[in-house]
């Protein structure tokens, strides 16, 4: 039976995921900014089962430091995994056009 792992989201992802929807909902509409909110939930949800099926980041410092990341259309949710105690621990969510490695 697969490991059950418990999803952790920082202040930092949470206040990631305010201004993504307010971004959408001011440059879009609320209805794709709460589309996006619930594709992103979605997916940091689904990472408390194996959340080794993605890959770690392309930026060989991170994934030095094990952060993977979870990809939701432009958006890239990084997040390591803590086996010691099971916890997935959601650090950030960043635009793919951002140059996110300097806010790590």
């Amino acid at each position: 039976m697969a490991t059950k792992y418990a999803v952790a989201v920082s202040l930092a992802a949470n206040s990631d995921l305010d201004e993504i929807f307010s971004y959408i909902a001011n440059t879009v509409s609320e209805q794709n900014a709460a589309n996006y909110m619930r594709e992103i939930q979605n997916m940091i949800l689904s990472l408390s089962e194996m959340p080794e099926r993605f890959s770690l980041s392309l930026d060989p410092t991170l994934a030095a430091r094990g952060y993977r990341r979870a990809i939701v259309k432009k958006y890239i949710i990084l997040y390591t995994i803590n086996k010691t105690d099971n916890t997935v621990n959601i650090a950030r969510i960043f635009h793919g056009s951002m140059d996110y490695t300097k806010y790590i």
